[in-house]
């Protein structure tokens, strides 16, 4: 038997009759042995073998009271989701069941006379003078003694 099987079985549980041969005459083994005795746990008191059982119940009770409120969320959900798909649905059929609005489109020609033109008389309106012509308004200015 070699040392890394040994070391398997001594981490598995009690070693079998070879391995306590093996341990024996190999110190590097006896080394992993007495490692792995101060590495374990101590056995389980009846109070805490009580407290390992009970836990399996509560757990299942904390996931499904868990489980009962995701339900309902998905519940609600569902119906929203019917209730709007139904409106839609309804929706559909009444506005197929309705008359359709009779739209008429009349069509008119209507003759209509150009606007007469009026004549200008160019010598009349263009009698003015430069200021009329040129006049500018501009915000205030500052005066010079303002700056």
């Amino acid at each position: 038997m070699t040392c890394e099987d040994v070391e398997l079985e001594l981490s598995g549980g009690e070693p079998s009759t070879e391995a306590r041969a093996h341990l024996e005459t190999c110190a590097s083994c006896r080394e992993t042995a007495r490692l792995l005795n101060v590495a374990t746990l101590p056995p389980l008191t009846q109070a805490e073998r009580m407290v390992l059982n009970g836990v399996a119940a509560s757990t299942q009770h904390a996931w499904r009271a868990s489980r009962a409120r995701g339900n309902t969320v998905r519940r609600v959900a569902s119906l929203g989701l019917a209730a709007g798909l139904g409106a839609l649905i309804a929706s559909a059929a009444v506005l197929q069941l309705s008359p359709a609005p009779q739209l008429v489109v009349e069509t008119r020609t209507v003759m209509m006379a150009p606007p007469e033109i009026p004549v200008l008389q160019l010598s009349d309106e263009l009698n003015l003078s430069d200021d009329e012509v040129f006049f500018e308004v501009g915000w205030p200015s500052p005066t010079e003694g303002d700056l």
